[in-house]
């Protein structure tokens, strides 16, 4: 269902219409319901770059909203690769526009144990449309690769 502007020029005397009622109806249920777009990897994902990049293809969600604000969350488990523990810095782009700044908005160390990584950001007044969401990573030294396991969640919604 999608949201429509409630009437709020009634006049004194005037009836309720079935088109009323039941555009209160498609607005309960907008409201139930808000907009959502996720993502759950079905494999291992192995990322190894110093710079910010998108972590899979599949990991850039589209959303289109009412306008206002938006949760974003990923959780996954991960370990290295290779011979050494390395930092992971994760971002959100939206539109072509990372939200961190030079680390992101989350990190942790990875080493060689599995590693819980979480964060749930909240993006707020994001205008109203259609808007891409791209989960990004890089980590310390490129030379040090991250595995992310299936089963990793990336999920958007507005609020």
């Amino acid at each position: 269902m999608t949201w429509t502007t409630p009437k709020t020029d009634w006049n004194n005397g005037e009836l309720v219409t079935a088109a009323d009622i039941n555009a209160i109806g498609e607005n309960l249920a907008a409201l139930k319901q808000p907009a959502t777009a996720a993502y759950t990897t079905t494999a291992e994902i192995i990322g190894r770059t110093e710079t910010f990049a998108d972590v899979h293809s599949n990991m850039r969600l589209t959303l289109a909203t009412t306008g206002g604000d938006v949760l974003v969350h990923f959780h996954g488990s991960m370990e290295k690769v290779d011979h050494s523990l390395t930092m992971l810095y994760c971002d959100i782009d939206i539109d072509g526009t990372r939200q961190g700044g030079e680390f992101g908005i989350s990190r942790a160390y990875i080493d060689a144990n599995d590693r819980a990584v979480s964060f749930t950001h909240l993006i707020q007044n994001l205008s109203a449309g259609s808007h891409i969401f791209r989960l990004q990573w890089k980590v310390q030294y490129g030379t040090v690769g991250v595995r992310l396991f299936a089963g990793a969640q990336f999920w958007v919604r507005e609020i």
